[in-house]
């Protein structure tokens, strides 16, 4: 089997060739908001069943789009998920295999040998803006600022407080930052709303020409602190479900901020709005994955099997359910299709198939890599390498749950998958750095 490559020199030939035919566009290319979401429970929205969280801006998207029943993320943690998601390109193929070390070397990073989205829609002419969670990396070099973007309104570690840190205490990389510069004097009642109301600025900001709205939220991530009450929540299951809750509610107003801000200025209509999670529900939060086994940081459904909708008018069809598997690669392809670019990456573009001019799936096969652990899933069959023990085979067609191993069963199955994943692992690269993880950043 060949897997797909896109060595970086052919990237950039792609990107510098597609200028002319977005200046050829009559109409102005559209605008791409992706808001991601950390930590996300897989049936952790209204819309999809949960008794006790409300989230009707969030609903309003899969009722006004599409949303994806099989999505995935490229790993059951946040920092390599969001290095794949930037790229198209599975982060093993370029060493970031790992969450990041939580201190400043030139080596810990999305590589500078990478195209991100920012950096292939700013040439043709895109504002390119991330707000929220960076985690790509600490030092000058990897400073969204140094991948893409123009503008940036965030925090580079995993994880910080969702309240005002005292001026001059806490780590520089855990303050707020305006662009390069920390700031200083932290004014705003919440974290997660803060967020979508800078978010609502910049859309004000560039609303006349086309932009790119990279928005992260750190939310649903610890630490459990709800609006009101710096003061982290959460000492049994239920006060932490009830943290949880609240914390969802006040995404939910966050974004909503977002889309009102594309209906004030009459963005909606050319805006493709991306709404995922960067990998399952983590079990310190409570977050419910539903019907899925696992949680963040396995490699079974539960870690990597995402909520994944889009919202764009004309194309993503409204209210629908697309059953076909995709991936958080498809972002990139996706939205650079759209802005006339070309591209071959691991993800796939889901224009044709929300157009209905392909049928079937947007990937035969998907797979799963962090140290020892690994995954691979092939139509419906699946397999999953914990640290320990011997692999797993399920069939989800059957048992979304993984419930039953199959793997004694349908030994000749299970070599074959686990062939295939070793063809694909042999093109990867080793990590760049050690596997870290801890419970406060990751």
């Amino acid at each position: 089997m060949r897997h797909r490559q896109a060595a970086t020199h052919l990237l950039f030939v792609l990107f510098a060739a597609a200028p002319s035919s977005v200046a050829q566009e009559e109409t102005r290319p559209p605008n791409v908001v992706v808001i991601l979401v950390d930590d996300l429970g897989y049936v952790d929205l209204s819309f999809l069943g949960s008794a006790d969280m409300r989230t009707p801006r969030i609903d309003s998207l899969a009722r006004d789009g599409t949303y994806f029943t099989s999505a995935y993320a490229t790993c059951a943690v946040c920092s390599p998920s969001r290095a794949a998601l930037l790229t198209g390109r599975y982060q093993q193929r370029f060493g970031h295999e790992f969450n990041l070390p939580h201190r400043p070397n030139r080596g810990w990073g999305l590589p500078s040998s990478e195209v991100t989205m920012a950096d292939a829609l700013g040439r043709v002419g895109y504002k390119t803006i991330a707000v929220g969670k960076w985690h790509l990396g600490l030092s000058d070099n990897f400073h969204p600022l140094e991948r893409g973007f123009d503008h940036f309104y965030g925090f580079l570690l995993g994880g910080r407080s969702y309240f005002p840190l005292p001026d001059g205490k806490g780590r520089h990389f855990k303050r707020l930052q305006r662009d390069r510069e920390p700031v200083e004097h932290e004014a705003f009642d919440y974290l997660t709303e803060e967020l979508g109301e800078e978010a609502a600025k910049y859309i004000e900001r560039f609303q006349d020409v086309p932009f790119f709205l990279y928005l992260s939220f750190s939310a649903v991530h610890g630490p459990l602190q709800v609006p009101g009450s710096p003061a982290p929540s959460g000492e049994d299951p239920a006060q932490t479900r009830k943290a949880l809750v609240e914390m969802t509610v006040s995404l939910d107003r966050a974004v909503g901020r977002v889309l009102d801000a594309l209906d004030e200025h009459e963005l909606t209509q050319n805006t493709l709005v991306f709404f995922l999670s960067d990998h399952g529900g983590a079990s310190v939060n409570e977050s419910d994955n539903g019907p899925l086994r696992g949680q963040k940081g396995a490699y079974f459904e539960g870690g990597v099997r995402i909520p994944y909708i889009l919202r764009w008018p004309g194309v993503a069809p409204a209210g629908e359910r697309f059953e076909g598997t995709v991936s958080t690669l498809d972002l990139v392809p996706t939205a650079l299709g759209a802005a006339g670019l070309t591209c071959e990456l691991d993800g796939v573009d889901l224009r044709p198939y929300l157009r209905g001019e392909r049928e079937g799936s947007p990937h035969d096969v998907l797979y799963w890599r962090f140290g020892n652990l690994w995954g691979i899933r092939q139509n419906d069959w699946k397999v999953v390498q914990e640290d320990e023990g011997s692999p797993m085979l399920f069939h989800l067609g059957r048992d979304p749950g993984e419930s039953t191993d199959l793997a004694n069963e349908e030994p000749q199955k299970l070599a074959e998958l686990q062939r295939t994943w070793e063809s694909w692992s042999a093109e990867m690269r080793p990590g760049r750095w050690r596997k870290y993880t801890t419970l406060e950043d990751d």
